[in-house]
Protein backbone atom coordinates (compact mmCIF):
# COMPACT_ATOMS: atom_id res chain seq x y z
CA UNK A 1 0.00 0.00 0.00
CA UNK A 2 1.89 3.18 -1.21
CA UNK A 3 2.27 5.81 1.93
CA UNK A 4 0.78 8.78 1.14
CA UNK A 5 2.45 12.09 2.01
CA UNK A 6 0.95 15.34 3.17
CA UNK A 7 0.41 18.23 0.39
CA UNK A 8 1.91 21.78 0.82
CA UNK A 9 -0.60 23.81 2.57
CA UNK A 10 -2.17 26.95 1.39
CA UNK A 11 0.27 30.14 3.43
CA UNK A 12 -2.16 32.22 5.34
CA UNK A 13 -1.36 36.03 4.75
CA UNK A 14 -1.80 36.22 8.65
CA UNK A 15 1.46 34.30 9.52
CA UNK A 16 4.81 34.80 8.74
CA UNK A 17 6.92 32.83 11.09
CA UNK A 18 7.63 29.31 11.86
CA UNK A 19 4.97 29.16 14.33
CA UNK A 20 2.68 30.13 11.32
CA UNK A 21 3.82 27.25 9.41
CA UNK A 22 3.17 24.94 12.02
CA UNK A 23 -0.71 25.97 12.57
CA UNK A 24 -0.43 25.32 8.77
CA UNK A 25 0.40 22.15 8.89
CA UNK A 26 -2.10 20.84 11.51
CA UNK A 27 -4.09 20.83 9.10
CA UNK A 28 -2.57 17.96 7.60
CA UNK A 29 -4.07 14.75 9.38
CA UNK A 30 -1.36 12.38 8.11
CA UNK A 31 2.06 13.23 9.03
CA UNK A 32 5.32 11.13 8.76
CA UNK A 33 6.50 9.96 12.08
CA UNK A 34 10.33 8.69 10.65
CA UNK A 35 11.37 12.16 12.42
CA UNK A 36 10.57 11.64 15.85
CA UNK A 37 12.25 11.05 18.73
CA UNK A 38 13.15 7.27 18.78
CA UNK A 39 11.74 7.52 22.81
CA UNK A 40 8.33 8.53 21.54
CA UNK A 41 8.10 6.22 18.71
CA UNK A 42 8.65 3.62 21.44
CA UNK A 43 5.98 4.69 23.55
CA UNK A 44 3.82 5.16 20.11
CA UNK A 45 4.69 0.68 20.02
CA UNK A 46 4.26 0.20 23.52
CA UNK A 47 0.96 2.36 23.49
CA UNK A 48 -0.86 0.55 20.94
CA UNK A 49 -0.82 -2.67 22.40
CA UNK A 50 -3.22 -1.77 25.15
CA UNK A 51 -5.74 0.15 22.71
CA UNK A 52 -6.79 3.35 21.87
CA UNK A 53 -3.73 6.07 21.47
CA UNK A 54 -5.24 9.63 21.77
CA UNK A 55 -2.86 12.33 21.36
CA UNK A 56 -2.95 16.34 20.94
CA UNK A 57 -1.61 17.46 17.81
CA UNK A 58 -0.69 21.05 16.85
CA UNK A 59 1.07 20.94 13.46
CA UNK A 60 4.90 20.55 14.69
CA UNK A 61 4.27 18.64 18.03
CA UNK A 62 2.22 15.34 18.37
CA UNK A 63 1.75 14.77 21.84
CA UNK A 64 1.13 11.06 23.48
CA UNK A 65 -1.73 11.46 26.50
CA UNK A 66 -0.13 8.16 27.83
CA UNK A 67 -3.05 8.17 30.77
CA UNK A 68 -6.26 8.89 28.61
CA UNK A 69 -7.47 5.51 28.14
CA UNK A 70 -10.25 4.29 26.54
CA UNK A 71 -12.62 1.72 27.04
CA UNK A 72 -13.27 1.00 22.82
CA UNK A 73 -10.82 0.47 20.55
CA UNK A 74 -7.71 -1.63 19.68
CA UNK A 75 -5.56 -1.88 16.42
CA UNK A 76 -5.93 -4.98 13.99
CA UNK A 77 -2.75 -5.55 11.53
CA UNK A 78 -3.46 -5.78 8.24
CA UNK A 79 -0.74 -6.58 5.60
CA UNK A 80 -0.39 -4.87 2.49
CA UNK A 81 1.27 -4.88 -1.08
CA UNK A 82 5.16 -3.72 0.34
CA UNK A 83 5.68 -0.08 -2.22
CA UNK A 84 8.14 2.15 -1.55
CA UNK A 85 7.59 6.08 -1.79
CA UNK A 86 10.32 8.90 -1.75
CA UNK A 87 9.59 12.29 -0.25
CA UNK A 88 11.87 15.13 -1.55
CA UNK A 89 12.46 18.83 0.66
CA UNK A 90 14.03 21.31 -0.75
CA UNK A 91 13.39 24.12 1.09
CA UNK A 92 11.21 25.74 4.90
CA UNK A 93 7.44 25.64 3.74
CA UNK A 94 8.19 21.81 2.21
CA UNK A 95 9.93 20.90 5.24
CA UNK A 96 7.10 21.92 7.43
CA UNK A 97 4.04 20.75 4.92
CA UNK A 98 5.58 16.83 4.59
CA UNK A 99 7.39 15.94 7.78
CA UNK A 100 5.68 18.77 10.18
CA UNK A 101 6.85 16.70 13.35
CA UNK A 102 10.44 16.92 12.14
CA UNK A 103 10.42 20.30 10.62
CA UNK A 104 11.96 22.26 13.59
CA UNK A 105 15.13 19.99 14.32
CA UNK A 106 15.84 19.84 10.54
CA UNK A 107 15.68 23.50 9.74
CA UNK A 108 19.59 23.64 9.97
CA UNK A 109 20.44 20.25 8.09
CA UNK A 110 18.36 21.67 5.22
CA UNK A 111 19.76 24.80 5.11
CA UNK A 112 22.97 23.37 5.54
CA UNK A 113 22.95 20.73 2.48
CA UNK A 114 20.23 22.30 0.42
CA UNK A 115 18.01 19.03 0.50
CA UNK A 116 16.24 16.19 2.37
CA UNK A 117 14.61 13.46 1.01
CA UNK A 118 12.69 10.41 3.20
CA UNK A 119 12.62 6.98 1.37
CA UNK A 120 10.18 4.78 3.17
CA UNK A 121 9.23 1.34 2.52
CA UNK A 122 5.61 0.45 4.09
CA UNK A 123 4.29 -3.50 3.89
CA UNK A 124 1.27 -2.69 6.24
CA UNK A 125 -0.46 -1.14 8.83
CA UNK A 126 -2.39 -1.45 12.44
CA UNK A 127 -5.64 0.27 11.99
CA UNK A 128 -7.97 0.93 14.55
CA UNK A 129 -11.38 -1.13 15.04
CA UNK A 130 -14.21 -0.65 17.34
CA UNK A 131 -13.41 2.95 18.44
CA UNK A 132 -16.18 5.28 20.28
CA UNK A 133 -15.37 8.72 20.90
CA UNK A 134 -18.01 8.49 23.48
CA UNK A 135 -15.66 6.61 25.38
CA UNK A 136 -13.24 9.21 25.89
CA UNK A 137 -12.47 10.14 29.41
CA UNK A 138 -13.94 13.63 30.20
CA UNK A 139 -10.79 14.46 32.99
CA UNK A 140 -7.45 15.88 33.47
CA UNK A 141 -5.99 13.07 32.03
CA UNK A 142 -7.37 13.76 28.77
CA UNK A 143 -6.90 17.18 28.82
CA UNK A 144 -5.76 18.77 25.48
CA UNK A 145 -6.99 15.73 23.12
CA UNK A 146 -7.25 16.13 19.98
CA UNK A 147 -7.24 13.24 17.74
CA UNK A 148 -7.03 9.36 17.91
CA UNK A 149 -4.18 7.19 15.87
CA UNK A 150 -6.65 5.50 13.42
CA UNK A 151 -4.29 4.24 11.48
CA UNK A 152 -0.51 3.54 11.45
CA UNK A 153 1.64 2.87 8.41
CA UNK A 154 4.51 0.38 9.50
CA UNK A 155 8.03 -0.38 7.76
CA UNK A 156 11.52 0.96 7.18
CA UNK A 157 12.92 3.97 6.24
CA UNK A 158 16.11 6.45 5.62
CA UNK A 159 16.30 10.11 5.84
CA UNK A 160 18.62 11.74 3.58
CA UNK A 161 20.35 14.67 3.34
CA UNK A 162 22.55 16.32 -0.15
CA UNK A 163 22.94 14.99 -3.60
CA UNK A 164 21.25 17.76 -5.09
CA UNK A 165 22.63 18.33 -8.45
CA UNK A 166 24.09 21.74 -9.69
CA UNK A 167 24.87 22.11 -13.00
CA UNK A 168 26.52 25.97 -14.75
CA UNK A 169 26.70 27.00 -18.45
CA UNK A 170 25.46 24.97 -21.03
CA UNK A 171 26.51 21.61 -19.36
CA UNK A 172 23.55 19.10 -19.46
CA UNK A 173 22.09 18.39 -15.95
CA UNK A 174 21.03 15.21 -16.48
CA UNK A 175 25.11 14.30 -17.07
CA UNK A 176 26.55 13.96 -13.30
CA UNK A 177 29.56 14.66 -13.22
CA UNK A 178 30.32 14.19 -17.37
CA UNK A 179 31.62 17.54 -17.14
CA UNK A 180 33.37 19.90 -15.15
CA UNK A 181 30.51 22.55 -14.92
CA UNK A 182 28.31 20.09 -13.16
CA UNK A 183 28.63 18.61 -9.75
CA UNK A 184 26.97 16.29 -7.60
CA UNK A 185 26.98 17.52 -3.62
CA UNK A 186 27.71 14.75 -1.26
CA UNK A 187 24.52 12.91 0.00
CA UNK A 188 24.40 11.18 3.35
CA UNK A 189 22.11 9.31 5.62
CA UNK A 190 21.08 11.05 8.62
CA UNK A 191 18.49 8.67 10.02
CA UNK A 192 17.21 5.20 9.05
CA UNK A 193 15.41 2.19 10.90
CA UNK A 194 14.21 -1.31 9.84
CA UNK A 195 15.69 -2.61 6.33
CA UNK A 196 13.45 -2.35 3.27
CA UNK A 197 14.13 -5.84 2.33
CA UNK A 198 13.05 -7.63 4.99
CA UNK A 199 9.39 -5.97 4.00
CA UNK A 200 8.70 -8.55 1.71
CA UNK A 201 9.02 -10.82 4.55
CA UNK A 202 5.78 -9.55 6.66
CA UNK A 203 3.21 -12.03 6.93
CA UNK A 204 -0.60 -11.60 7.14
CA UNK A 205 -0.24 -12.14 10.97
CA UNK A 206 2.60 -9.66 11.87
CA UNK A 207 5.36 -7.51 10.23
CA UNK A 208 8.88 -8.68 10.00
CA UNK A 209 10.81 -7.39 12.81
CA UNK A 210 13.12 -5.30 10.61
CA UNK A 211 10.02 -4.12 8.69
CA UNK A 212 8.46 -2.69 12.15
CA UNK A 213 9.14 0.85 12.51
CA UNK A 214 6.48 3.71 12.86
CA UNK A 215 6.79 5.60 9.14
CA UNK A 216 3.18 7.58 9.17
CA UNK A 217 0.19 8.09 11.35
CA UNK A 218 -3.13 8.81 10.18
CA UNK A 219 -5.33 10.74 12.25
CA UNK A 220 -9.11 10.81 13.33
CA UNK A 221 -10.27 14.14 14.79
CA UNK A 222 -12.50 14.33 18.08
CA UNK A 223 -15.30 15.87 18.50
CA UNK A 224 -15.00 19.62 19.34
CA UNK A 225 -16.78 19.19 22.65
CA UNK A 226 -14.33 16.39 23.74
CA UNK A 227 -11.12 18.24 22.05
CA UNK A 228 -12.05 21.80 24.06
CA UNK A 229 -12.42 20.82 27.66
CA UNK A 230 -9.98 22.50 30.68
CA UNK A 231 -9.70 21.97 34.04
CA UNK A 232 -11.98 21.14 36.56
CA UNK A 233 -13.42 24.41 38.03
CA UNK A 234 -12.18 26.64 34.98
CA UNK A 235 -15.07 28.19 31.70
CA UNK A 236 -13.38 28.97 28.96
CA UNK A 237 -13.90 32.47 28.02
CA UNK A 238 -13.58 34.12 24.39
CA UNK A 239 -12.42 37.95 24.82
CA UNK A 240 -14.06 39.53 21.98
CA UNK A 241 -12.28 43.04 20.19
CA UNK A 242 -13.67 45.62 21.78
CA UNK A 243 -12.65 48.36 18.62
CA UNK A 244 -11.00 48.05 15.12
CA UNK A 245 -7.42 49.19 14.88
CA UNK A 246 -7.05 49.62 18.97
CA UNK A 247 -4.86 47.58 21.43
CA UNK A 248 -6.88 46.31 24.16
CA UNK A 249 -5.44 43.89 26.63
CA UNK A 250 -8.03 41.40 29.14
CA UNK A 251 -6.42 42.19 32.64
CA UNK A 252 -6.78 39.90 35.63
CA UNK A 253 -5.67 42.02 39.04
CA UNK A 254 -3.14 43.77 37.95
CA UNK A 255 -1.64 41.03 35.44
CA UNK A 256 -1.94 41.08 31.68
CA UNK A 257 -3.85 37.74 30.07
CA UNK A 258 -4.12 38.19 26.64
CA UNK A 259 -4.25 40.77 24.11
CA UNK A 260 -8.15 40.78 22.70
CA UNK A 261 -9.51 39.02 20.40
CA UNK A 262 -8.28 35.75 22.85
CA UNK A 263 -9.78 32.59 24.20
CA UNK A 264 -8.28 31.41 27.59
CA UNK A 265 -9.47 28.86 30.17
CA UNK A 266 -9.37 30.62 33.29
CA UNK A 267 -10.66 30.64 36.43
CA UNK A 268 -14.43 32.62 36.96
CA UNK A 269 -13.92 33.79 40.24
CA UNK A 270 -11.05 35.99 39.25
CA UNK A 271 -11.64 39.65 38.47
CA UNK A 272 -10.99 40.92 34.72
CA UNK A 273 -11.25 43.97 33.07
CA UNK A 274 -10.37 44.97 29.37
CA UNK A 275 -7.61 47.80 29.60
CA UNK A 276 -6.49 50.52 26.68
CA UNK A 277 -4.00 52.49 26.24
CA UNK A 278 -4.27 55.28 24.27
CA UNK A 279 -0.96 56.74 24.34
CA UNK A 280 1.64 59.48 26.19
CA UNK A 281 -0.42 62.00 28.23
CA UNK A 282 -3.68 60.00 28.31
CA UNK A 283 -4.95 57.97 31.06
CA UNK A 284 -5.33 54.10 30.33
CA UNK A 285 -9.12 53.28 30.44
CA UNK A 286 -10.43 50.42 31.93
CA UNK A 287 -13.76 48.44 31.49
CA UNK A 288 -14.74 45.92 34.17
CA UNK A 289 -16.33 42.03 33.61
CA UNK A 290 -18.87 41.21 35.86
CA UNK A 291 -18.41 38.59 37.65
CA UNK A 292 -18.13 35.25 35.51
CA UNK A 293 -19.41 33.09 37.85
CA UNK A 294 -23.20 34.32 37.46
CA UNK A 295 -23.31 33.30 34.23
CA UNK A 296 -21.31 29.41 34.46
CA UNK A 297 -24.94 27.52 33.10
CA UNK A 298 -22.11 27.42 29.97
CA UNK A 299 -18.56 26.21 30.44
CA UNK A 300 -17.97 28.49 27.18
CA UNK A 301 -18.55 31.92 27.39
CA UNK A 302 -18.16 34.82 25.16
CA UNK A 303 -17.60 38.28 26.32
CA UNK A 304 -17.94 41.70 24.19
CA UNK A 305 -17.29 45.20 25.49
CA UNK A 306 -18.11 48.56 24.52
CA UNK A 307 -16.33 51.62 25.44
CA UNK A 308 -17.64 54.73 26.70
CA UNK A 309 -19.47 56.63 23.82
CA UNK A 310 -17.80 60.01 24.86
CA UNK A 311 -19.71 61.90 22.38
CA UNK A 312 -22.57 60.76 23.85
CA UNK A 313 -21.58 61.40 27.57
CA UNK A 314 -20.31 65.11 26.55
CA UNK A 315 -23.52 66.21 25.09
CA UNK A 316 -25.48 64.44 28.20
CA UNK A 317 -22.76 66.58 30.39
CA UNK A 318 -23.75 69.67 28.31
CA UNK A 319 -27.60 69.17 28.24
CA UNK A 320 -27.34 68.56 32.17
CA UNK A 321 -25.61 71.38 33.03
CA UNK A 322 -27.23 73.75 30.81
CA UNK A 323 -30.70 72.47 32.24
CA UNK A 324 -29.48 72.54 35.95
CA UNK A 325 -28.80 76.33 35.77
CA UNK A 326 -31.91 76.73 34.02
CA UNK A 327 -33.51 74.87 36.77
CA UNK A 328 -31.65 77.09 39.47
CA UNK A 329 -32.53 80.37 37.63
CA UNK A 330 -36.56 79.45 37.40
CA UNK A 331 -36.18 78.38 40.85
CA UNK A 332 -34.63 81.90 42.18
CA UNK A 333 -36.94 83.74 39.86
CA UNK A 334 -40.29 81.88 41.20
CA UNK A 335 -39.35 82.29 44.92
CA UNK A 336 -38.09 86.27 44.20
CA UNK A 337 -41.21 87.13 42.44
CA UNK A 338 -44.53 84.92 42.89
CA UNK A 339 -45.06 84.75 46.62
CA UNK A 340 -45.99 88.22 46.29
CA UNK A 341 -49.76 90.06 45.06
CA UNK A 342 -50.18 89.70 41.15
CA UNK A 343 -48.07 88.15 38.74
CA UNK A 344 -44.16 90.03 38.32
CA UNK A 345 -42.26 89.98 35.58
CA UNK A 346 -39.64 87.61 37.78
CA UNK A 347 -42.55 84.94 38.64
CA UNK A 348 -43.92 84.69 34.51
CA UNK A 349 -39.90 83.96 33.81
CA UNK A 350 -39.27 81.70 36.37
CA UNK A 351 -42.19 79.61 35.91
CA UNK A 352 -41.56 79.41 32.19
CA UNK A 353 -37.33 78.87 32.64
CA UNK A 354 -38.07 76.05 35.70
CA UNK A 355 -40.17 73.71 33.33
CA UNK A 356 -37.99 73.81 30.58
CA UNK A 357 -35.00 73.18 32.80
CA UNK A 358 -36.38 70.09 34.35
CA UNK A 359 -37.32 68.55 30.62
CA UNK A 360 -34.08 69.48 29.75
CA UNK A 361 -32.49 67.16 33.03
CA UNK A 362 -34.07 64.31 31.93
CA UNK A 363 -32.54 63.25 28.61
CA UNK A 364 -29.09 65.03 29.93
CA UNK A 365 -29.45 62.52 32.79
CA UNK A 366 -29.98 59.86 30.52
CA UNK A 367 -27.44 60.41 27.71
CA UNK A 368 -24.92 59.82 30.66
CA UNK A 369 -25.95 56.82 31.90
CA UNK A 370 -26.39 55.15 28.02
CA UNK A 371 -22.82 56.35 27.49
CA UNK A 372 -21.63 54.18 30.14
CA UNK A 373 -19.22 51.21 28.90
CA UNK A 374 -21.19 48.17 28.29
CA UNK A 375 -20.28 44.48 28.80
CA UNK A 376 -22.11 41.42 27.33
CA UNK A 377 -21.50 38.34 28.43
CA UNK A 378 -23.02 35.10 26.76
CA UNK A 379 -22.43 31.78 26.19
CA UNK A 380 -20.87 29.73 22.67
CA UNK A 381 -20.17 26.76 21.36
CA UNK A 382 -16.90 25.13 20.55
CA UNK A 383 -18.08 25.03 16.93
CA UNK A 384 -18.28 29.10 16.71
CA UNK A 385 -14.73 29.74 15.50
CA UNK A 386 -14.72 33.53 14.49
CA UNK A 387 -13.30 35.84 16.78
CA UNK A 388 -14.12 38.84 14.56
CA UNK A 389 -18.02 38.10 14.07
CA UNK A 390 -20.43 39.74 15.99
Amino acid sequence: MPTSSPTTGSSSPEFSTGQAKCKIAASHESPLVTEWPASEKANLEAQLQSGTVVVSYSGCEMRLLSQCRTTRGAYKWRRTTTSTDVVEIRNADDLYAKLPLGAVSLEGELERTGRLAVQTTVSGQLQLVDFDPRYVPADASCLGATHVVSALSIGAFKLRSGGSLEASGSVDAKAVGSASGSTMREESIVREAGVPARCEESTTETAHGECASPIQVFLRALPATLADRGPAGQVKVRFMPVQPNAKWEVNVGERTLCETPCEKWVDPAMPFSFKHDPGVLQSNVFIDVPDLREHLKSDHLQVRATPRDTAEMVGGILITTFSGIAVATGTALTAAGCPGEGSSGACVAGLITLPIGLAGLIPGIWMIADSSPVVDIRPYTPTMRNLDSP
